[in-house]
């Protein structure tokens, strides 16, 4: 069997899984520069869901001990999950979503397989492998308000208070930002000076994580302390988009966010699920200093002429699109003269119970976009 039948087959499998491979000229390199062909050869037809290794052994005819030294160093790479459960230890091939844009980029320590999968995987990006999530209506990730942004706290529902999901996990890890390490280590790509250690991980991944030098556990007060580094650097706070079972608060930037540059560049209609909250502008205090204009993430605010603004220059910070705005906080945190604040939206939108009815909601989006052919892009 020749190489690039075996990356074929691999590739084949890999599209098994919830994220799929659209076909293009940069998916065969960019997995080519992630796994070698003994990889591939041994990935291909690895279940997706956690198995015994006694299992994998019998249906790849390996030796047990020689399989778990290869999967074990796969786990290390991103490539593979691995877990303990009652003290049996099973295996699972991860997908291509978590192999390209979370595991092996969130690393401490780059592998060089990671290095050299970025240059053609950020020009498979937009080359239609984020085509699928257009038409997605509930995303992937929840915008969460920043802490003490919304102007009467006891109408925060607990998973939208982000210190209260911090304080309600037993096990937290950081990683670094995988879609920054990702443009950061491809020198077509353009630089993102946010800082990068700053993606909170919980439960199950964060062991999986942690275990395999891809994260590093911290405390709870660590992790208030990240989120509060976030909030003045203007990133997002970002949470796994469902009630139970949340594994994840990213910290998302404009520039580098494979959800705001899905939403920037390529014209999807939203880029993260907003918050159930909103800004509103008190334009009387306003001093038209324009920070709320820079820090808005999907660019939203503007300073126009306000007959109640009592500044000099009698504009107001202005919200030119209610609809988009995600209800993040990030223009709130830093308003000098607190004229800004979070106000509940008229309609309350509960996230998804967990991940299978994510999935779920998912796959229902991406089959009525193909029978009625809309993307879910901006016309």
């Amino acid at each position: 069997m020749s190489v690039n039948e075996i990356y074929s087959r691999f590739i084949a499998w890999l599209d098994n899984g919830w994220w799929h491979l659209p076909a293009s000229e940069h998916l065969l390199p960019s997995i080519k520069a992630f796994f070698t062909p003994e990889e591939a050869a041994l990935l291909t037809g690895f279940p997706f869901k956690p198995t015994e290794l006694k299992e994998l052994a019998n249906l790849k005819g390996v030796e047990r001990g020689d399989l778990m030294a290869k999967l074990d160093a796969l786990a290390k790479k991103g490539a593979v999950g691995r877990m303990e459960r009652g003290g049996t230890l099973l295996y699972h091939l991860n997908d291509a979503f978590f192999i390209f844009f979370r595991g092996p980029f969130s690393a401490i320590h780059l592998d060089q397989a990671a290095k050299a999968m970025a240059p053609p995987l950020n020009r498979y990006f937009h080359d239609g492998l984020m085509d699928q999530l257009a038409p997605v209506h509930t995303k992937a990730l929840r915008t969460i308000p920043i802490a003490k942004t919304v102007e009467d706290p006891r109408s925060i529902t607990p998973y939208e208070d982000v210190m209260s999901v911090v304080e309600s996990q037993d096990f937290l890890s950081v990683s670094n930002c995988a879609c920054r390490q990702r443009k950061r280590v491809d020198p077509a790509s353009a630089q993102c000076e946010h800082p990068e250690e700053v993606c909170l991980h919980f439960g199950d991944l964060a062991h999986y994580l942690v275990d395999n030098g891809l994260s590093r556990e911290i405390t709870k007060e660590e992790a208030k302390d990240i989120l509060k580094v976030a909030a003045d650097a203007g990133l997002v706070h970002a949470i796994s988009n469902r009630q139970k079972d949340v594994d994840t608060i990213c910290n998302c930037c404009k520039c580098s966010c494979l959800f705001f540059e899905s939403y920037h560049v390529l014209k999807h209609q939203k880029s993260h699920d907003f918050s159930n909250y909103r800004l509103k502008i008190s334009p009387e205090t306003c001093q038209a200093c324009g920070l709320c204009v820079q820090r808005c993430p999907v660019q939203v605010l503007s300073l126009e002429d306000s007959p109640l603004a009592k500044n000099q220059r009698s504009k107001a910070a202005t919200l030119i699109n209610l609809d988009q705005c995600l209800g993040c906080g990030v223009c709130v945190h830093k308003c000098p003269t607190q004229s800004l604040y979070l106000e509940p939206r008229a309609e309350i939108q509960h996230p998804p119970k967990d991940a299978r009815e994510w999935i779920t909601r998912l796959a229902m989006d991406q089959k009525q976009a193909e029978v009625t052919g809309i993307r879910g892009v901006e016309k």
